[in-house]
């Protein structure tokens, strides 16, 4: 089993990309030890599967990737040390993205645009901009653990087409992202319980993987919830090279991530953490600390 959890007295496992998402608000869901499990070791069969296709004779790399139930992580080692984001330390304010961070991504994107098919463009602009069709590939891969092998014909091409798209913007691009998301806790948590029972269920050193595509950005004021009365919804804040900038250069309101499926994070660990917004004034959120799981280990 590739995801290590810790045993609670109701049998149960939380699930952050279980549950039917948004491309703003992922839904966790609490499900049974033995299908946890059951998915972990799909997975991990998967990406087996996937290490024998690439040391297949035989194949052009496009044909590699066709057959690969996940994508491949295509991003390299940033130049400088200072490019490759760290985590900030709890205490911190986090700060709106800078204009130069935001067109050094912008400038990124356009030369990967630049180089996507008309049917690469047009199957990630309709994911992130129609719900149905966000919900209906997300569900997908969630049902079937994130192996596109196993998707119909159709869905699997547009998945791929998306995957594509994500992984020319990764081979432009050279520096490291923290970028926030939102993810609801099950409905009989609010905000009394919620940072105990983050705490306790994602715990640091767990391992997360998610089968589903991401809808993020680069600053915490933007992912505010407004109606969130309940007080469950709580913000991932991931370190990592992965995914797609799809934000804009001019606008501390847009800075849009498109975080590829199949990530495997590890929890650093979860805390109340203030921000800063554009007008000066400052809020707060439980978040959850998180990195990629190979930069973690």
């Amino acid at each position: 089993m590739s995801t290590r959890y810790k045993p609670r007295p109701d049998e149960t496992v939380l699930d952050p990309d279980r549950g039917t998402s948004t491309s703003s608000r992922k839904r966790a869901k609490l499900i049974p030890v033995a299908e946890h499990n059951e998915r972990a070791e799909t997975r991990a069969g998967a990406r087996e599967l996937d290490q024998a296709v690439e040391t297949t004779p035989g194949l052009t790399r496009r044909r590699r990737d066709r057959e690969r139930a996940m994508p491949r992580d295509v991003t390299s080692e940033p130049p400088y040390p200072v490019m490759d984001r760290g985590l900030p330390e709890p205490d911190a304010i986090r700060t709106p993205l800078s204009s130069r961070q935001r067109k050094a991504r912008s400038i990124t994107k356009r030369a990967a645009q630049d180089r996507l098919a008309k049917t690469e463009y047009s199957a990630i602009a309709r994911a992130i901009t129609d719900n149905k069709q966000w919900s209906r590939l997300n569900d997908a891969l969630s049902d079937v653990v994130g192996d596109a092998q196993e998707l119909d014909d159709t869905t699997k091409l547009q998945v791929q087409r998306i995957d594509r798209a994500i992984q020319k913007y990764e081979e432009e691009g050279n520096r490291g992202h923290v970028v926030y998301a939102n993810v609801e806790m099950p409905q009989a948590i609010n905000y009394t319980s919620v940072a105990t029972f983050v705490a306790s269920r994602l715990d640091a050193g767990q391992e997360v993987e998610l089968d589903r595509y991401t809808g993020s950005a680069h600053t915490l004021h933007e992912i505010e919830t407004d109606n969130d009365r309940a007080g469950r919804v709580v913000a991932f804040e991931i370190a990592t090279r992965r995914g797609m900038y799809l934000g804009r250069s001019d606008s501390v309101d847009d800075t849009t991530h498109l975080l590829p499926r199949g990530l495997q994070l590890r929890v650093v660990g979860s805390h109340h953490a203030r921000y800063r917004r554009p007008d000066g004034t400052i809020g707060t959120r439980y978040v959850v600390q998180l990195t990629d799981k190979d930069s973690a280990d």
